[in-house]
């Protein structure tokens, strides 16, 4: 054989030994693979079953906070955290909304905490006005207008929250009563909070009629009335009624507060 042919041969040999060389690897990769997969696989399983099916991780401790009027009592036996069972199982979106259906449970979270924990938050709503009813109690209401608590006499309201008188409202239509009722409580969220605690009461007979009945300025007066007219431009209201009210002035007209007046 000459040498042509030799390196030939040579040459094939060493293809055939590297094409062997890397189907090796190519199979050994392929077992590692499948191993590798078998094993996280019966990892993700046990892992699971640990967190799921067993009391490892059990509900031990469910913590409430952001509480004020209502009790922690009270949220714990609405959102109904099964103890002793996994943290991981706990529903918190159910939890949720148990914890929302209370009337004055404005927002919530619930959240879990491994190894045994489950958090609850949750945000109270606070009165804002409140609305008498025929039979001489009242509804508790609160920034928003939603209703969430009732006062027997007006001397239970509680703190001290503004009525919003509405007497003139019985045979009127319902959308009028909610416009101004709402254009009521815009123009108490606008005022910064000095001038809110003065408010007594809010009286309306339309949703562009508005005024407010606040305490007074000096000794001589009995209280300050502001004819606040309609619910446009709360913020600039507001604002103009805080420059104005040091005057000392009885009456202050802000319905069009382009032109505010007082006397």
């Amino acid at each position: 054989m000459n040498a042509t042919g030799t390196d030939q041969n040579r040459v094939s040999r060493v293809l055939v030994e590297r094409y062997l060389d890397r189907l090796g690897r190519r199979r050994r990769w392929r077992r590692l693979s499948v191993t590798i997969t078998v094993f996280l696989a019966l990892m993700g399983l046990a892992g699971y079953s640990l967190l799921w099916h067993t009391k490892v991780f059990d509900v031990r401790t469910t913590t409430v906070s952001g509480v004020k009027v209502l009790t922690k009592e009270r949220i714990l036996a609405a959102a109904a955290i099964p103890a002793h069972e996994p943290v991981a199982a706990v529903d918190n979106e159910a939890a949720k909304r148990r914890l929302l259906a209370i009337p004055r449970v404005k927002q919530a979270w619930v959240e879990r905490s491994l190894p045994h924990t489950v958090a609850i938050t949750i945000v109270e709503r606070e009165p804002a006005a409140a609305l008498p009813n025929p039979d001489g109690s009242f509804v508790i209401v609160d920034s928003d207008g939603v209703a969430f608590d009732t006062a027997d006499t007006a001397a239970s309201i509680p703190g001290r929250v503004p009525v919003i008188h509405l007497e003139r409202f019985a045979d009127r239509r319902p959308a009028d009563r909610a416009a101004t009722v709402a254009g009521a409580l815009a123009a108490l969220r606008a005022l910064p909070d000095p001038l809110r605690a003065r408010v007594l009461t809010v009286s309306a007979t339309g949703p562009y009629a508005i005024t407010l009945t606040m305490t007074a300025t000096t000794a001589k007066q009995h209280s300050v009335t502001v004819l606040w007219g309609g619910p446009d431009q709360p913020d600039l209201k507001a604002r103009i009624l805080t420059v104005l009210i040091g005057r000392g002035a009885a009456h202050y007209d802000l319905s069009a507060p382009a032109a505010p007046a007082f006397s």
